[in-house]
C-alpha cells in the first residue's frame, strides 16, 4: 500500500520536500513505514530516537497498523524558549 508522509521543520528541510509517499505491505506500522521513509532519505535515520508520529490529529505509538488513505506526520524535537522568568517592577 501506498502511505503518505508529513515532514515538517528539519525533516522537510533534509528531504527537500514537505511530504513523499513510500510503499509499504498492508498493515505496516509506523516504525516500518519510518524505516521506508529513512531507507530512501538517510539524513533522517539519526533522528529517529526523537520524533514524534501522528495520524490524523492523535500522536500515535510506533506499534500502531497504518490504513491505506491515513498519512502519517513526522515531527522532529522541538526547542525554544527558555525558563519562564516574571519580575516585579521596581518599588517607588
Amino acid at each position: 500500500m501506498k502511505v503518505s508522509v508529513r515532514l515538517f521543520a528539519r525533516y522537510r528541510e533534509a528531504v527537500g520536500r514537505d511530504r513523499v509517499e513510500v510503499e509499504v505491505p498492508e498493515g505496516a506500522t509506523v516504525e516500518e513505514v519510518w524505516r521506508a521513509v529513512a531507507a530512501r532519505h538517510p539524513g533522517l535515520a539519526g533522528y529517529r530516537p526523537f520524533t514524534l508520529f501522528a495520524v490524523g490529529n492523535e500522536y500515535v505509538q510506533t506499534s500502531r497498523p497504518l490504513a491505506p488513505g491515513e498519512e502519517l506526520a513526522c515531527f522532529p524535537p522541538v526547542s525554544g524558549g527558555g525558563d519562564l522568568c516574571i519580575t516585579s517592577p521596581p518599588s517607588r
